[in-house]
């Protein structure tokens, strides 16, 4: 899949993520905040957040796999660090690799609203042959 595939994704669409930059070193995805995606408290729901930072991730490995391998997420650990909301603007995160080896790759994103940091997560990819 290459960076062009981004808008393609379905769940990239519905989420109104938008692939700012890539590289094989950093991943830049936008998001604009809409009211559906509010939790009991009037702030951005978690798991939103956390989708976001995903797919930062996964688009600073994809795009470099190769036609005959795929990965697939193992692991996720995110830091909430402040609450994000939709009168203050979009959301950006930028992920970087940690480590990206023949099996396993290892990213680190961060969730800023602004220039205030809303959260960070770690996210660890298995990396496999395609079937």
């Amino acid at each position: 899949m290459d960076t062009l595939d981004f808008s393609q994704t379905p769940v990239n669409r519905w989420l109104g993520l938008r692939l700012v930059r890539r590289s094989p070193s950093e991943a830049v995805v936008q998001q604009e905040l809409r009211p559906e995606f509010l939790q009991e408290a009037g702030v951005v729901q978690g798991g939103l957040l956390t989708a976001l930072a995903d797919t930062a991730a996964v688009y600073v490995i994809w795009p470099d796999l190769g036609a005959s391998r795929t990965m697939t997420g193992t692991n996720v650990a995110m830091q909430f660090l402040s609450a994000a909301r939709v009168e203050e603007g979009a959301l950006t995160a930028t992920a970087t690799p940690l480590r990206v080896g023949r099996r396993v790759a290892v990213c680190e994103s961060s969730v800023h609203q602004g220039a205030r940091l809303v959260c960070k997560g770690t996210f660890t990819f298995l990396i496999t042959e395609r079937a």
